[in-house]
């Protein structure tokens, strides 16, 4: 990290689907002993003043950020916003919409549930009772809850995942959109772990083109659960298109035990921390 500090910026709390509350994500990093911490819920920032006030009262330096649902050429993407201002109106107004996408694709995911003979009402009513916005990993849970499949990986490959019966394929916009969403908020654009998406060498480096020609200004490094090989190819690119390097663990839930938070590699010297501007 940068002086020893222990820096997280990439982590998600039950305003989107992570399992612990602002408040409880902020405790745990505290007993990390976490230096700056970003929340980066997907598609909102309900949980930043939650968030920031409970960062401060535990000394910990906050980042106000989020995970916004990208395409680029048909490939679901993510973009990090970090250091953004939660109260920018088009930001805002762009996250609504998102909120909205992500309502109808739930609904017709359910109904295509309900086609296969599965209580799709139910499950829909289940998720919708679940605070934050809607996602998939909650419509998961919820068809382990209710005995369907044994796990939520078991209901990603029987029923969500891409290719299966009730896999129903998002219409985010594009990665452009969202860049402009960030900068205008005052942010920093930084690709979310980018070795995740199974893109060849030459489609990684026409991504990272566009997401450059966008006005992106960083790419996740250091993802929690990326091996070496990950941060070393990340490293390269951050390098070879004159990005700055993120670490963040994706934190979801204390039970994925190989996902915690904080503990993350170092970044590689020869790459330009994301905060090194940015840090108060």
């Amino acid at each position: 990290m940068s002086a020893g500090l222990n820096i997280d910026l990439h982590t998600h709390s039950s305003c989107s689907d992570g399992s612990l509350k602002p408040a409880e994500l902020v405790a745990r990093a505290a007993a990390a002993h976490i230096d700056v911490l970003a929340l980066t819920d997907h598609d909102t920032t309900a949980g930043l003043d939650d968030a920031r006030r409970c960062a401060a009262e535990a000394g910990i330096e906050f980042v106000a950020g989020v995970e916004i649902s990208a395409s680029w050429r048909a490939q679901s993407v993510h973009v990090l916003g970090l250091w953004l201002d939660p109260d920018s109106p088009q930001l805002r107004s762009a996250l609504l919409r998102q909120a909205e996408q992500r309502a109808q694709r739930m609904r017709k995911i359910c109904g295509r549930l309900t086609t296969m003979q599965l209580p799709g009402d139910q499950l829909l009513a289940d998720v919708e009772a679940q605070p934050g916005v809607p996602t998939r990993t909650h419509l998961a849970q919820a068809l382990v809850t209710r005995g369907i499949v044994r796990c939520r990986q078991d209901a990603f490959r029987k029923f969500l995942g891409r290719g299966r019966a009730a896999h129903v394929a998002a219409e985010w916009p594009a990665i452009e959109v969202v860049v402009g969403w960030i900068m205008a908020a005052g942010g920093v654009a930084s690709l979310a772990h980018p070795a995740r998406y199974g893109l060849s060498g030459g489609a990684c480096r026409r991504l990272l083109t566009d997401f450059a020609a966008a006005g992106g200004g960083a790419i996740e490094v250091v993802s929690g659960g990326n091996a070496s090989n990950h941060i070393e190819t990340s490293a390269q690119l951050a390098v070879k298109f004159g990005f700055s390097g993120s670490v963040g663990s994706d934190f979801h839930d204390p039970q994925l035990i190989w996902n915690p938070l904080g503990r993350l590699a170092k970044l590689p010297d020869r790459v330009t921390p994301v905060w090194r501007d940015r840090r108060q």
